[in-house]
């Protein structure tokens, strides 16, 4: 397998430390031309490849595109794993499914066992893990633990660009309404997940991402809910009581985000963006916990740049750039105006994106008034 470590060189010190610690993915069976992932780094593998060494504790996320009969890639599958030093994670090609799964052979600890007996013969087969990009993987998944992935990542263990939906009869499939009647149901409050069909998800391919609140109850009063749209605060206190405290939110939001990044997960991405957009509207959320939005600012820092192309453009049709400007809006009145500034000329500078009418009043930002 060609890797961009090859050009790399680490220090000699780090490299024998990963190779006498780091752990080992050993994979049997992958089919040549298979693009195969590693974190940020991926390549075509050759006949030569059975895995990868010196990978260094921590969460890494493994993915492949198998590859069609007309030179075409599939969509990537693909697992996150806390790998433990000197660990050795087996896994194995599936023909019919196209995709990697755990070894189907009992005795996995005697597999391990020949492995380890065997390293020396077995080391030329074994890609070298990339450490040109292991700064980047670092800065995106530092808060990451064991217990956050576990608890969160789908029940069968495999991240796919989607959650697997179960198929249903014809009559129980959503019927269209006539125009007339579909413009009479539809309440202006309705969220976007309320308008779409309900699809059942099968049970168990789906991540376990925490349940981000309602801006408002149902039964909220039309008072409530103009002041629920103007701070969501509320929201927010009760998306940080499903944690054991505020900043195990960071956790989850590295990990949504390196699930759409390297797994290309759109449930992950849709997660990421309401959390922005949740935290975004908040001046007294800033106020309350300011540790936790500090950090924030930080791991966002990380994160944007790595966004594609389409949402990274500084225009007013862009969600998570009008987001990103509230929040730094939010940062400022709410008690970190010095971080705020910061994150303001790092955006500037890294991704082009300007902020200089923030501060203007803007008409979509007036008070939502509701009739009764």
């Amino acid at each position: 397998m060609a890797s961009s470590s090859d050009k790399y060189e680490i220090p000699q010190d780090m490299a024998r430390i990963l190779y006498e610690e780091g752990a080992l993915l050993i994979i049997a069976g992958m089919p040549v031309g298979t693009e195969f992932g590693l974190d940020l780094s991926i390549n075509k593998v050759d006949e030569m490849f059975r895995g990868v060494k010196m990978v260094p504790p921590g969460a890494h996320f493994v993915y492949t595109a198998a590859e069609g009969l007309y030179g075409d890639t599939a969509s990537r599958v693909g697992f996150i794993h806390y790998f433990k030093k000197q660990e050795i994670v087996i896994r194995e090609w599936d023909d019919n499914l196209e995709e990697l799964r755990h070894r189907s052979n009992v005795n996995i600890e005697a597999d391990k066992s020949r492995i380890r007996e065997n390293l020396a013969d077995l080391d030329r087969f074994l890609a070298p893990y990339d450490f040109e990009q292991l700064k980047k993987w670092q800065q995106l998944t530092n808060e990451l633990t064991e217990e956050v992935i576990q608890r969160t990542i789908p029940e069968c263990g495999v991240i796919r660009s989607s959650a697997e939906f179960q198929s249903c009869p014809d009559a129980d499939r959503p019927k269209g309404q006539s125009p007339l009647t579909r413009t009479v149901n539809i309440r202006q409050n309705q969220t976007e997940d309320e308008l779409l069909p309900k699809l059942k998800v099968v049970p168990g391919t789906a991540p376990r991402f925490t349940k981000i609140p309602a801006l408002y109850p149902n039964s909220a009063s039309p008072a409530e809910i103009s002041e629920c749209h103007l701070d969501s605060i509320r929201a927010i206190e009760m998306y940080f009581s499903s944690f054991s405290e505020p900043f195990e939110a960071i956790r989850e939001i590295q990990l949504s985000f390196v699930l759409f990044l390297c797994g290309c997960s759109v449930d992950a991405l849709a997660h990421w963006r309401k959390i922005l957009g949740l935290l975004a509207k908040s001046e007294s959320a800033v106020t309350k916990f300011n540790y936790f939005y500090r950090h924030y600012l930080e791991t966002l820092k990380i994160q944007l740049p790595e966004l594609p192309e389409e949402l990274m453009m500084p225009t007013p049709n862009n969600t998570v750039f009008k987001d990103i400007g509230q929040l730094i809006l939010n940062c400022t009145i709410g008690g970190l105006k010095s971080e705020a500034d910061t994150f303001i000329v790092y955006l500037t500078n890294k991704m082009s994106w300007h902020f200089d009418d923030l501060f203007d009043e803007n008409p979509e930002d007036l008070p939502v008034v509701v009739e009764t």
